[in-house]
């Protein structure tokens, strides 16, 4: 049996080869092909354009389908495996995926194939985590504003926020969305002494680190700091819509370092600049690079990064090493967590026995 892994610019063939070395004891052939773009704002191009449109939105070029056509599994990162990568692969079983979210796969189709699909799950919860910290903090304190004022050459204390610059002990933080980066975040947080919220219709058990399970709508209305957290899927699109952000407390911040399909962002900047929401910090957006010119951007009231929350060197160049290890199930049948269909688990595992 083969493996092919797909390298890109962010996570090159070499790291494949080196988290998938050894995989299978030796029966399985290892071969990896590099997926390559102009520079890394054209793959970040062609992630949003998956990640709005799923994987048929783009077309995967022919060399790449020649390199895979003979594999039992592929791994990927930011690839699109779709409808002609499936039916041009006739002896695929598995699909491996380098993150956490599985846009770019078509998952459906897989299913129907009887293709078994794997997740890296909080493959780059803790960039994400560190980062949404990072952000909670330059925004509300005015870190990176006051930087770029001194930078400039002046000096200056008043801004927008003026009347809304906490101290968060005693703050209420809440999180949409509790899977491994939310749990993360509010592991983080609970040192700064604030009260955690948390809204996710999908979990389960006890909450850790203090937090109080709540649904969306007290979430909203009671938080000091908003900060998303959820999975994009057709059912969370615009989760953040006009009506729930005219229930913001008077002062509440948002954080964005999720996805921003979450977001109805003309509702998000309508609260901004009607003051219903003091700040923000946005780390996502849905025309991706932006420009001066982006609404967003442009206000004052906004801290604002180029997509790069999850971009540590640690959470890409580690991501074979632990997807393999979710994979190893494969090699011993025990279905574990990042299996995206687990009904048909037990039929291909039986292929690797």
């Amino acid at each position: 049996m083969k493996i092919v892994g797909i390298g890109d610019l962010f996570i090159p063939s070499k790291f494949i080869e080196k988290g998938f070395e050894g995989f299978g004891g030796g029966k399985l052939e290892l071969t990896t092909v590099d997926w390559t773009q102009r520079n890394l704002d054209e793959l970040q191009k062609i992630n949003l354009l998956v990640e709005q449109g799923g994987s048929e939105a783009y077309e995967v070029e022919d060399d790449i389908i020649a390199a895979v056509k003979d594999a039992d599994i592929i791994i990927t990162q930011f690839c699109p495996i779709n409808r002609k990568v499936i039916d041009a692969c006739p002896n695929l079983k598995v699909i491996g995926v380098l993150r956490g979210g599985i846009e770019n796969i078509n998952l459906d189709y897989a299913k129907e194939k009887g293709i078994l699909v794997y997740n890296t799950p909080g493959r780059n919860a803790d960039a994400v985590a560190d980062f949404t910290v990072g952000g909670i903090l330059a925004e509300c304190r005015n870190i990176a504003r006051s930087h770029a004022v001194v930078k400039a050459g002046g000096w200056k204390s008043d801004y927008p926020n003026r009347h809304y610059i906490p101290d968060l002990p005693g703050k209420t933080v809440g999180l949409v969305g509790f899977g491994e980066i939310g749990r993360k975040v509010a592991q983080r947080l609970a040192g700064f002494e604030v009260n955690l919220l948390a809204y996710d219709p999908y979990f389960k058990g006890e909450a850790p680190f203090g937090v109080k399970m709540v649904d969306l709508d007290e979430l909203m209305a009671t938080s000091d700091f908003i900060s998303l957290h959820a999975r994009m899927m057709p059912e969370t699109r615009h989760m953040i819509n006009a009506e729930n952000l005219a229930k913001v407390k008077p002062g509440a911040y948002f954080i964005n370092t999720a996805r921003s399909g979450l977001v109805d962002e003309k509702a998000l900047y309508d609260a901004l600049t009607d003051g219903r929401l003091v700040g923000a910090f946005l780390d996502v957006f849905e025309e991706e690079p932006t420009n001066a010119d982006y609404p967003l951007v442009k206000l004052d009231n906004v801290t604002v990064t180029p997509h790069m929350a999850g971009g540590s060197k640690d959470a890409f160049w580690n991501s074979p090493i632990k997807l393999a290890k979710e994979m190893g199930g494969l090699l011993t049948g025990e279905c574990g967590r990042a299996v995206m269909n687990k009904d048909q688990f037990e039929a291909v595992s039986k292929l690797f026995a």
